[in-house]
């Protein structure tokens, strides 16, 4: 080894332990560049971009997708092309569905306002009912020509229903009434055996409650019946919004005559003129509502 070498080599020890006992040498540290004030400057904005990403181009990132301009002459529909008409006719039919729609609203509103204004008529109708207690004149045939006569005014009640929702904007789904007309009589009828089990089923299905005492003959077998009921007659009706058809159903049991009817009625005819009709229908006294409504069942 020669000595230049040699004395590179001691250097390079000396260093190292000088280095193992007190750290680096004090303004070892490479010198900082010089930054003068009038040096300093923003970079200028007003240089178009192209020119600034000239000057430090963009490092590309990591998996990124390229992205593709549509070219100038698909950025705008022209106004006779396919994509326009479907656009016109999908405008035009949201516009219809939505008068519709304002429609349907406003009708489903002043149904469910008519019904609960005849409610509140027939309720405080009825009350007045109940403390007056009026004679109905009217006579009711019942089928097998039994009449019932001398009739008045017991009790009645009415009541409403709302459509199930789970809003507070409730509407009326129907109103009902019902009432009892009664005589202080019972009403006695007598069958043979052959009529006994008819007549049984015919005051079943008109909701009267009865006795019968059955005679039997030596096998002890009926042959004939006497049924006993009371001179009363339970009767009502309902009132409900069809709010698909825009109209009212009107059902009445035993009112005018046993049996039950069914009638239409437009938003425009529920009115205080047609409830009194009505009220003097149910009441037996002379009453135009049959020949102002058309029966449906």
């Amino acid at each position: 080894m020669s000595g230049g070498a040699k004395d590179k080599t001691a250097q390079l020890l000396a260093d190292i332990e000088e280095f193992s006992r007190h750290g680096p040498v004090v303004g070892a540290e490479p010198a900082k560049p010089e930054l003068h004030r009038e040096t300093l400057a923003f970079p200028d904005l007003s240089q178009p971009a192209a020119e600034r990403r000239e000057a430090v181009p963009p490092a590309p990132s990591v998996g990124a997708t390229p992205t593709l301009e549509a070219p100038s002459s698909l950025g705008q529909v022209e106004a006779n092309s396919l994509l326009a008409r479907l656009k016109a006719q999908a405008q035009a039919l949201q516009q219809d569905e939505s008068q519709r729609g304002a429609q349907m609203e406003l009708k489903a509103q002043i149904l469910s306002a008519t019904l609960g204004a005849a409610f509140h008529y027939i309720d405080d109708l009825i009350k007045q009912l109940n403390i007056l207690k009026p004679a109905i004149p009217k006579e009711f045939i019942f089928p097998g020509n039994i009449v019932f006569s001398g009739l008045s005014w017991v009790e009645g009640a009415a009541d409403f229903r709302m459509v199930p929702s789970a809003t507070e904007d409730r509407r009326y789904e129907s109103m009902s009434a019902r009432f009892r007309l009664a005589a202080p009589k019972n009403i006695v009828i007598e069958r043979d055996a052959l009529g006994i089990e008819p007549f049984r089923k015919t005051l079943h299905d008109y909701n009267i409650v009865f006795k019968v005492e059955e005679k039997l003959n030596a096998r002890h077998q009926p042959e004939a019946a006497r049924f006993i009921f009371p001179c009363e007659i339970k009767a009502g009706f309902l009132i409900k919004a069809d709010y698909e058809r825009g109209d009212f159903v009107l059902r009445t049991r035993n009112i005018d005559r046993f049996g039950m009817m069914e009638f239409r009625l437009q938003a425009e005819e529920l009115n205080h003129a047609t409830l009194d009709e009505l009220a003097h229908l149910f009441l037996g006294e002379k009453s135009r509502f049959l020949q102002m409504f058309r029966r449906t069942a």
